[in-house]
């Protein structure tokens, strides 16, 4: 197993440490990153018109995978925060990323449980992640 395959497998087993922080970088663009595990999370556009998803990239190890996803937010209250509900509608990734899809919905789950909210995770008071079956 190559080098990057042995990272990639260990990303998706959890056997690494977990770090995620949203960061503001110089362009004024956000990223949800783990410096540690070298993952990055990048927003790449949404929603447009028509309530059309959210569309990011999560970087790792070489590796690039694109996903869609749909959210709902939920308001508590002026005081109390929101709660979020992502739902993913597509995974793009090469093949051997997807073949364990537990382990690939979780890093994806994890890294959106970091973004929260339009990078943040402030006001956020509970927040899902879920997977069509076919997905």
């Amino acid at each position: 197993m190559s080098e990057i395959g042995f990272i990639c497998k260990q990303l998706l087993i959890g056997a690494l440490a977990m770090g995620f922080v949203n960061e503001r970088m110089e362009n004024y663009d956000c990223q949800t990153i783990d410096r540690e595990r070298g993952i990055v999370l990048k927003k790449v556009s949404g929603p447009g018109p028509e309530n059309h998803p959210h569309k990011f990239n999560l970087a790792f190890a070489g590796e690039s995978i694109n996903f869609s996803s749909h959210r709902k937010v939920i308001s508590l209250g002026r005081e109390k925060g929101y709660d979020i509900e992502w739902q993913v509608l597509e995974i793009y990734a090469p093949p051997h990323v997807k073949q364990d899809k537990s382990k690939l919905h979780g890093l994806i789950a994890e890294a959106l449980d970091a973004y929260g909210f339009a990078s943040s995770r402030e006001n956020v008071k509970s927040l899902t992640v879920t997977f069509p079956p076919s997905v």
